[in-house]
């Protein structure tokens, strides 16, 4: 009898164990470093003092105590960015190299964060500034490791914060705008794309692909040209391109003074 109730109760717990998700994360988790205390910093500020780094593809270390909040509004959820997230507090955006794949799952798009710059590298990538680690003497991606030490989620994500809404710029925007501030988080309505024959997918076939895995198309911005960049790697990158006029969201940014724009998702091409 008494091996009869030890059975019993052995498959009582298998079957509550296996009910339970071992992924779970225990109440009250906090994602990263819950130390991480409130801003006090801007990203247009961070820009603005380490505007010559940038301007000059150098690298240095943050040794000031900054720490930035913002909101997430670009991940790695496509595969057409990479090893990169996008941050916006409202005064502006800025790009995030961690050397991990699969960000999205802990830390997607609308969720807000803390960074602790304090230790992590900031400079310039084709003179536009990126937050991340040293890489043989360039910026380059922090460790994961590293991240999770610099970072706290705030609250659960959501879809609501006003950072997630792009600005809506034109090509008299693009004339105008100061590139130093790059990225920008926008989007432009009625654009073209030049390549759209019915024929053309976004980044196909491979061969097409530059050294950074990455195939360039040109988006017709009134009498400006846009390159739009597309991974291979995207899970929209055999799609055939959208004929006619489409409004575009994505990530604006510039290399070496030459604007490029990144989409997120298939979503963003409407």
């Amino acid at each position: 009898m008494k091996n009869i109730r030890l059975l019993f109760i052995a498959m009582l717990t298998a079957i509550f164990s296996g009910c339970m998700d071992h992924n779970d994360e225990p109440a009250g988790y906090t994602f990263g470093n819950p130390s991480i205390g409130e801003a006090n910093t801007t990203i247009a500020d961070l820009k603005t003092r380490y505007k010559d780094v940038a301007a000059s593809n150098g690298v240095e270390e943050v040794t000031d105590d900054i720490i930035l909040s913002g909101v997430i509004v670009g991940d790695d959820e496509s595969g057409n960015i990479y090893k990169n997230l996008y941050l916006n507090d409202g005064t502006g955006t800025l790009v995030i190299g961690i050397n991990s794949t699969g960000l999205y799952a802990t830390l997607p798009v609308g969720q807000k964060i803390a960074i602790d710059c304090k230790g992590l590298h900031v400079g310039g990538y084709g003179t536009m500034l990126q937050l991340g680690g040293l890489y043989q003497g360039n910026i380059g991606r922090m460790s994961e490791y590293l991240w999770k030490s610099h970072v706290k989620a705030i609250g659960e994500p959501s879809l609501s914060y006003p950072e997630l809404t792009p600005m809506e710029v034109d090509e008299n925007w693009l004339s105008s705008a100061n590139q130093a501030d790059a990225p920008f988080f926008v989007k432009f309505k009625g654009v073209t794309f030049a390549e759209a024959d019915g024929l053309t997918q976004y980044a196909a076939p491979d061969n097409l692909a530059d050294g950074g895995n990455g195939v360039n198309r040109t988006l017709e911005i009134g009498g400006t040209d846009v390159i739009f960049r597309t991974s291979t790697y995207a899970n929209f990158a055999t799609d055939y391109m959208k004929m006619g006029e489409v409004s575009v969201t994505g990530l604006l940014t510039q290399y070496n003074g030459e604007w490029q724009i990144v989409a997120r998702t298939i979503r963003d091409i409407e």
